[in-house]
């Protein structure tokens, strides 16, 4: 078929042209189909970022698109001011202080309308109802523990390091990150514990020293960020 505005011409005429590119089209196709087969096993990277700044595993959709994020506890009792604050302690020192991600309303009681992150606190073990953005205005998205007398009753002993690990642990999921474990290329004894939303953002290697691997040796990092923890944060939220 000729382009418009341009004569029929003889196709015959031009059989050299067209082996040459029947030739470099399937040439092509099988460069792509290659190159698609190598990035199948290692995941696909997002274009412009390369492995080496990327982290294990979020839910891609569940990132907060605006700073700051809201805070709000329910029912909040006077005598636990000191717990909440080491919570906000806990994850200022640890998220905060690595990416351009701040929280704002820490001494704010929620309301029905109250946006951000509702905390209830209960004796129960610590958890998210849902992961990142999903959870503004969830009614008591995100539970925590200051009493360990059902849940992790060791930790009555060290009340105190565990309320920072956990908050720190828990606020990895206020950010839309998952359990590292929970990937498909995660060591066999560690995709044993899978719990939780398996993410869709994996892009590099899987980290055992994860705040959020339940395969760490240290229980939830002992409240730190690991160095793959921080460049997660920095890379999803960007750089302070």
């Amino acid at each position: 078929m000729s382009r418009p505005g341009q004569a029929a011409v003889n196709l015959l005429d031009f059989r050299p042209l067209r082996q040459t590119t029947a030739w470099l089209g399937i040439s092509i196709c099988f460069l792509l189909f290659v190159s698609m087969d190598i990035a199948a096993a290692d995941d696909i990277v997002p274009v412009g970022i390369t492995q080496e700044e990327l982290f294990g595993t979020m839910l891609r959709s569940s990132k907060w698109t605006k700073m700051p994020i809201g805070v709000c506890w329910e029912s909040p009792s006077d005598d636990e001011v000191d717990k909440r604050a080491l919570v906000q302690r806990a994850v200022e020192e640890t998220w905060v202080a690595n990416a351009a991600i701040s929280f704002t309303g820490w001494d704010t009681t929620c309301g029905d309308k109250t946006s951000g992150v509702h905390i209830r606190v209960s004796d129960e073990e610590p958890h998210t109802k849902a992961l990142g953005y999903y959870l503004d205005r969830y009614p008591s998205g995100l539970v925590l523990n200051f009493q360990f007398t059902n849940w992790s009753r060791d930790c009555m002993e060290k009340r105190d390091f565990c309320i920072y690990a956990v908050a720190a642990h828990e606020f990895g999921h206020v950010l839309g990150f998952t359990h590292e474990q929970n990937r498909n290329d995660a060591p066999a004894e560690c995709q044993a514990e899978r719990s939780g939303t398996v993410g869709d953002y994996k892009v590099t290697r899987f980290d055992r020293g994860s705040i959020m691997s339940y395969c760490n040796p240290n229980w939830n990092g002992d409240g730190k960020l690991s160095n793959l923890d921080k460049q997660a944060a920095q890379t999803v939220y960007g750089k302070q």
